[in-house]
C-alpha cells in the first residue's frame, strides 16, 4: 500500500487516498476529526503518514479485542410468549 522503498513521512491527500483506497471526503473527515494528522505548507496539504499507520494500528486492536469478547446470548423465546 504504502511505499516502504523510501523514507517518505508524508503523502498529499490526493495521493494518500490513491494508495490508501479512500475517498477525498473522508479523508478530509478524519483530518477533522483528528483520527489522520496533517500539515499544511503553502496551499498544499499533506497526510502524516505515520497517523494512518497507527489508525490502522488501533482498528486492528479495536477488532481483535471484539472478536476476544464473549457475545451476550439472549434467551430464546417461548412458543407461548410468540404466540400471545
Amino acid at each position: 500500500m504504502m511505499d516502504t522503498s523510501t523514507d517518505r513521512i508524508t503523502a498529499p491527500v490526493g495521493e494518500f487516498c490513491r494508495l490508501a483506497g479512500l475517498g477525498r471526503s473522508l479523508v478530509y473527515e478524519m483530518i477533522g476529526d483528528g483520527r489522520l494528522d496533517s500539515i499544511t505548507i503553502g496551499k498544499r496539504r499533506l497526510i502524516v503518514l505515520a497517523s494512518y499507520l497507527r489508525l490502522i494500528e488501533r482498528c486492528r486492536q479495536t477488532a481483535t479485542a471484539a472478536t476476544r469478547q464473549p457475545t451476550a446470548r439472549r434467551p430464546a423465546k417461548s412458543p407461548r410468549a410468540a404466540a400471545g
